[in-house]
């Protein structure tokens, strides 16, 4: 048969491996029967070859995405794979997609299953392959969902692997003598001493302990790399992976998992829900509950700032509000003697879409001088009210602070009580399983759940009032700061003063009256964290 150029059909080979969730057939071998596939028709013609390997098939984030853009783009004939189950194992996935590469005129080949989708029965039989995939991934997922949750329930990470700062000791090991064989031994995590000095001194440096400011995820990066560690990849460690390491809770005795309260599919939808929960875990911590607790408020505290403001240009950047709306006041340019100076003023937000009724507009200059002879007259107030011999705490301080200890002590007993009771529950129901009527069992182990969870939530709240401030510690940190006002750059005081105040309140004067001097003055107020938040209780 004569071939020429226009009966050429050029097709995308798309080749998928998932090695740890479906059958693991290998890329060569996938490989091999589509250049049969290819060799069965002279008109075909493979011009691309993509791979994935160990990529699951329940979502579209993969390289198939760029073998659909190549037909609809570039004219492809279509894309061929070793099995339809390779296109993808997701129902809503398939359709969407598929109809995708058909809308723009190409096909969906399959290299070992020939059919003809073209027809009405082929179109049948290649719908019930699909089904089959999916199926199969479904009966697949449920049972790897019920050994994470046995995994879980042992307070093991629900996929195992080597942790930075620990060992792993897997539970099957080749054998010690026998050439080929394994042996079983109890899986669990014991912390390397080696490395718990690096583990502790990392969240200290996040939380910026004896630093001006502290230190970012991609600096603490580069410092771990500088001394050798490596991800469970043996790649560097970057950005983004020492950020999920640090928020895993790993190194804080925790797991971190997927709220099982979510209906949602964490799965196919690629893992991008927001909901997690942190439990604990069977290994030894590494960093002490009260650092995790600051890790997790300085990280919801990142998480509310916009990038300008977790990278601060100004002393004030992210601490100054608008008195008319509370909503946040921003540093804006203003034309000045024919030029254009930068950060001129603070601007209430608000103010462009005309949602404030009274917007303030206030040079930045005047605030951070407001700022800083506040600091100058809390620090002089605390030196003149200083007693001739040093106290540790005030009287009333002293005194929340032992009973939130007190509170603890209660709670972490009552937390190891339930957690005993759990376990003896688990254990008797293993040893007499007919002894609970139906439904029994998990009515009680609900129940013992609910109040583990009740327990860990007022234990939380307890460890942060028994780790709070005192004015006295804060003051220490502001006169650090007043003295060393005129040294610092301009993100160190922004840091600092983090520390010490809520918010620095602008709120926009009366029209001035002539002759009346400051009678149209802005009006600075400064909320400081040892005092009540004067806001909680009152509408904006």
């Amino acid at each position: 048969m004569n071939i020429t150029d226009t009966d050429i059909e050029e097709w995308t080979a798309y080749l998928r491996v998932s090695t740890w969730r479906e059958d693991k057939i290998s890329l060569d071998l996938q490989r091999a029967a589509l250049q049969a596939w290819e060799r069965r028709d002279p008109r075909r013609r493979i011009v691309e070859w993509v791979e994935d390997p160990d990529v699951t098939g329940r979502n579209f984030k993969r390289k198939i995405m760029g073998c659909i853009r190549g037909v609809e783009e570039r004219g492809r004939r279509g894309i061929v794979v070793w099995k339809f189950s390779r296109f993808g194992r997701n129902d809503v996935g398939i359709a969407v997609n598929l109809a995708r590469v058909e809308r723009a005129g190409g096909d969906l080949a399959s290299a070992t299953e020939d059919i003809d989708a073209r027809t009405a029965v082929g179109k049948f039989n290649r719908r019930i392959l699909f089904d089959l995939a999916v199926f199969e991934s479904d009966r697949a997922g449920e049972q790897w969902k019920e050994t994470h949750q046995w995994r879980r329930a042992h307070g093991l990470p629900a996929t195992g692997g080597k942790r930075m700062g620990y060992i792993w000791y897997p539970r099957r090991i080749p054998h010690p003598t026998l050439r080929g064989e394994w042996t079983l031994q109890e899986e669990r995590y014991e912390v390397d001493e080696a490395a718990r000095e690096h583990i502790e001194t990392l969240y200290e440096r996040k939380l910026g302990k004896e630093l001006p400011t502290p230190d970012g995820y991609g600096q603490l990066a580069a410092w771990l790399n500088d001394l050798g560690y490596r991800t469970a990849d043996g790649n560097p460690w970057r950005y983004d992976s020492l950020r999920r390491y640090m928020q895993s809770g790993f190194a804080a005795g925790l797991l971190r998992v997927h709220d099982p309260r979510c209906r949602c599919d964490y799965t196919a939808n690629g893992g991008t829900c927001k909901r997690w929960i942190h439990i604990e875990g069977a290994h030894e911590a590494i960093i002490t509950p009260e650092t995790w607790e600051r890790y997790e408020e300085l990280s919801k505290e990142r998480a509310a700032l916009t990038p300008r403001t977790r990278n601060p240009t100004y002393p004030l950047t992210g601490l100054v509000r608008c008195g008319g709306c509370r909503k946040g006041a921003n540093a804006t340019s203003a034309r000045r003697k024919g030029a254009q100076v930068l950060g001129y003023a603070y601007a209430c937000g608000e103010s462009r879409h005309k949602l404030c009724d009274s917007p303030v507009w206030v040079q930045r200059a005047l605030v951070e001088d407001e700022v800083h002879m506040w600091l100058a007259r809390e620090v002089a107030a605390a030196v003149d009210a200083a007693p001739s011999s040093p106290v540790a705490l005030d009287d009333d301080q002293e005194r929340k602070k032992a009973r939130a200890a007190r509170d603890r002590a209660r709670l972490d007993a009552e937390h190891t009580r339930l957690m005993t009771g759990l376990s003896n529950l688990a254990a008797d129901r293993a040893l007499n399983p007919d002894a609970y009527p139906d439904g029994v069992f998990e009515q009680a182990r609900d129940r013992l759940l609910e109040q583990k969870r009740n327990v860990a939530e007022a234990l939380e709240a307890a460890a942060v009032a028994e780790v709070a401030p005192s004015r006295t510690q804060l003051i220490a940190i502001a006169a650090g700061l007043l003295e060393e006002w005129d040294t610092l750059v301009s993100a160190e005081k922004n840091a600092l003063l983090r520390s010490l105040v809520r918010r620095v309140v602008a709120t926009r004067g009366a029209k001035g009256v002539r002759g009346l001097e400051n009678s149209g003055k802005t009006k600075v107020e400064i909320h400081p964290l040892w005092e009540p938040d004067p806001w909680e209780d009152t509408p904006a």
